[in-house]
């Protein structure tokens, strides 16, 4: 991506650390870090009002994230590009979190929120009428939606592009580390395959020794 050296690392103070790990932030930090953009770019990108751009903009510009990139000559007064740089650390003293517990929560919780948001709306799509089913799983119990008639196969296993698992595997070291590396190699295969003006999926991989209840 970067052409084999890596672009300089920027330090984040307190001020940028509050907007760089603000999860409602990120799309658009992520759309400056690729490239540079207007302020009418990022409203058409993001899906926002220009004047909400704008207003996004000037606090990243406040706490220096952003950075004018180019004023691009027209009648009256020039289009301004900005960008944001693309590679940032931020000190966990930099964040204002009590512990690394409160800080990983404030990161993760929001996204799991929109999963479940998200989840909800593709499961009503296929099935108006839902209820669970509460069976006993090899050394534990499942939890799985369906109907009367038994668990949605048809929404878990077959070709609707929609997964929701979460349980407990035991697995030696071995066995689990070559998971997690057949998991990202799954996942390196098909970002090369990514369509910018294909279907969004939200994705996430969780994987953790212990016990999911």
């Amino acid at each position: 991506m970067y052409g084999g050296t890596l672009p300089a690392a920027r330090v984040a103070d307190s001020r940028q650390a509050a907007l760089l790990l603000d999860v409602s932030l990120r799309p658009l930090i992520g759309v400056l870090m690729g490239r540079s953009c207007s302020a009418s770019e990022v409203a058409h990108e993001l899906g926002l009002s220009v004047q909400r751009a704008h207003y996004l903009l000037g606090k990243l510009m406040t706490a220096g994230i952003a950075e004018l990139d180019s004023v691009q000559p027209r009648a009256g007064r020039g289009v301004r590009r900005f960008r944001v740089g693309p590679r940032w650390f931020v000190p966990f003293e930099a964040t204002g979190a009590e512990t690394l517990h409160a800080f990983l929560a404030a990161q993760i919780m929001p996204r799991m929120e929109l999963f479940v948001r998200l989840s909800l709306r593709q499961i009503g799509d296929v099935h108006s009428h839902w209820g669970f089913w509460l069976e006993h799983s090899g050394t534990s119990s499942s939890l799985n939606l369906g109907d009367p008639a038994g668990r949605a196969r048809e929404l878990f296993e077959g070709d609707e592009p929609f997964l929701l698992n979460l349980g407990t595997m035991h697995l030696s070291p071995q066995n689990a580390t070559e998971l997690k590396r057949r998991l990202l190699a799954v996942l390196e295969e098909f970002q090369t395959l990514e369509d910018t003006g294909g279907t969004a999926y939200a994705l996430g991989f969780l994987f953790a020794e212990g016990v999911m209840e």
